[in-house]
């Protein structure tokens, strides 16, 4: 972590923006023409595409990047950004909308906060994840949400060792493991038992998938912490799934090295909104049962 603390301001006004858009989503042509409309009365359009890939839009020097599509569309751009980290603003086309925290409507009604100087931003750290095969073979990526080993088939229960700081943790035998950042902590993880942390944590979550013994817990790590996972048992389709987008075989011998990523994801929040609103009003967090 730098000197800044975890959720904190740009201090000067945005003059250059960057607008990139799902190429899978219906529609967002017309969002990316339209948000370029209401941007060019404020600031500078620097860079408009349609495409996951940020790379060439950071060419162009963009003090924010706003992406339209959904969650997954945000967190792919993070990743083509690697360690050359800008502030994101996501325009929900999608479903959920976790991450991407505004509609078009909004954007337009609300934005005018981007110019002023005091843009709302929540760091969030990621994970490295580097995966090193017998044979040299290493694949190396940032993580914004999880690193999941699954079984895969035949579908066999898999077993892998989890060493921390080189202290040998555990042997979880199951369907898999998880591995989650604090954003991720929602995602994966909840779904399978796993805590619930605060987005601007350090940490590290580690939750077994259907564990064989009931004294398995999920278990919440100092995020400077460096873990080393190895195969004990596997399946012939036994996998490595990187934010649910890449996916990479895991056999014996193999080993995935999990340590803090060298940047942080920078998201724009929405200031008319809580900190909390996403996981009360999408996740229905803390809700009581329906007495109707």
């Amino acid at each position: 972590m730098n000197e800044q603390s975890a959720s904190d301001q740009l201090a000067r006004p945005v003059q250059r923006v960057a607008l990139l858009g799902s190429p899978d989503k219906p529609g967002v042509a017309d969002v990316l023409d339209r948000t370029t409309r209401w941007i060019k009365q404020r600031a500078e359009v620097v860079f408009t595409d349609v495409t996951y890939d940020g790379r060439r839009a950071l060419q162009a020097r963009p003090d924010l990047l706003i992406v339209a599509g959904g969650d997954g569309t945000l967190i792919a751009t993070v990743h083509s950004l690697a360690e050359r980290q800008v502030p994101i603003l996501g325009i929900n086309l999608g479903k959920l909308g976790y991450l991407a925290d505004f509609t078009v409507e909004e954007l337009e009604r609300e934005g005018d906060f981007l110019f002023s100087g005091d843009m709302p931003i929540t760091r969030r750290s990621m994970m490295d994840v580097r995966l090193e095969h017998l044979d040299g073979r290493v694949h190396e990526s940032p993580a914004v949400n999880d690193c999941v080993v699954l079984a895969g088939p035949p579908f066999n229960m898999v077993q892998v060792k989890v060493e921390v700081d080189g202290d040998e943790v555990t042997n979880v035998r199951g369907d898999g493991l998880i591995v989650a950042t604090p954003s991720g902590s929602t995602a994966h993880n909840l779904a399978a038992g796993g805590p619930i942390l605060e987005p601007t944590g350090e940490a590290f979550i580690l939750t077994p998938i259907c564990p064989q013994a009931l004294t398995f817990r999920p278990l919440v790590l100092n995020g400077r912490r460096r873990i080393v996972i190895r195969i004990v048992q596997a399946n012939a389709g036994t996998t490595v799934a990187i934010d649910g987008r890449a996916a990479h075989a895991f056999q014996r011998s193999d080993r995935i090295v999990l340590t803090r990523y060298g940047a942080e994801f920078l998201l724009v929040r929405n200031p008319k909104r809580s900190e909390w609103h996403a996981l009360r009003r999408k996740l229905r967090w803390g809700e009581g049962p329906n007495m109707h």
